[in-house]
């Protein structure tokens, strides 16, 4: 998803030379030095096997400037920049030339000589336009080892497989236990009467979904409110089709908070609501047809329910 903000300038001296005082101003746009020297060094990324004969490194140095393995002559002369602010990782990149920022907002997570990252969204500003893009798989998180950690391939996975994932990372890149997020698509939902009473009103709560049978978050390019989730269902002959905005008479809603992206997690309900259309007001014996994620995917669960 991407946003498209107010122009404005992300950077003080863009050339990160010695303001009027004699200080020398960090690369833009990383504004301040608020530097982890956990993260100082250089690191492996952790990838599949057949991409393992060139894997990317990046160095984070002490004094707040990055060197990636990037041998691609367009990005000569581009400048690297890190900081850390309220708890995240800036990745900053500038083209001095051009004076076009590029941000990356990340989680991130640093445990002996493993790093773990998960991108939030990217800004990029070319002095006219600026705009963001979120990730569209926010709990999937990268792996990096610190050089020279590991001897080998087995023993970095063995590390990785024994310690506990940061809470911002439902997956790993290339897990090496063989998990992904398209183990997902095994779930299963169970659709359950509403506690709510029926009544001939507009704005009766219908049923709750759960997720039953739980392999992680839904998260595979897939949130509550951006593609969302859409549920159809057949009541006396009549089909409805409810989803996560307000412009049809059914409605669904979850009972989870979340930043950033809204995915459904282990324990949150959704909610299937009358929207200004009675759709039913006493008991009534549903069909749910499909229950969807995007226009293409669905899930299996219950497909018959009464309510009352």
């Amino acid at each position: 998803m991407t946003l498209l903000l107010s122009s404005g300038c992300l950077g003080g001296n863009l050339d990160g030379t010695n303001d009027d005082l004699g200080n020398e101003d960090p690369i833009a746009p990383c504004l301040t030095k608020n530097l982890d020297a956990n993260l100082v060094g250089e690191w492996i990324e952790h990838t599949f096997p057949e991409f393992s004969s060139i894997p990317k490194t990046v160095e984070f140095t002490a004094d707040g400037t990055r060197i990636i393995s990037n041998t691609d002559p367009d990005f000569a002369g581009l400048e690297y920049c890190w900081t850390i602010e309220n708890g995240s990782l800036i990745e900053g990149y500038h083209w001095d030339e051009q004076g076009i920022d590029q941000i990356s907002n990340s989680f991130f997570h640093v445990t002996g000589d493993l790093f773990f990252l998960a991108i939030i969204k990217s800004t990029y500003d070319d002095g006219t336009q600026l705009s963001e893009t979120f990730s569209d798989k926010p709990t999937e998180c990268k792996v990096y080892s610190r050089d020279g950690a590991y001897t080998d391939t087995q023993s970095r996975n063995a590390a990785i497989n024994a310690t506990t994932n940061p809470n911002f990372c439902t997956w790993i890149w290339a897990d090496p236990t063989g998990a992904s997020p398209t183990d997902a698509w095994n779930a299963t939902y169970l659709a359950t009467d509403h506690s709510d009473v029926l009544s001939t009103a507009t704005n009766d709560n219908l049923m709750t979904i759960e997720l039953d049978d739980f392999y992680g978050e839904v998260d595979w390019y897939v949130s509550e409110g951006y593609f969302g989730f859409w549920t159809e269902i057949t009541i006396d002959g009549t089909t409805h089709l409810c989803v996560t905005g307000t412009g049809l008479n059914c409605t669904i809603t979850f009972s989870g908070v979340d930043e950033y992206y809204a995915v459904w997690e282990e324990g949150e309900i959704a909610t299937l609501s009358e929207n200004g259309v009675d759709i039913c007001s006493a008991t009534c014996d549903v069909e749910i047809t499909n229950f969807g994620l995007r226009e293409e995917d669905t899930l299996a669960g219950t497909t018959q329910l009464t309510i009352s």
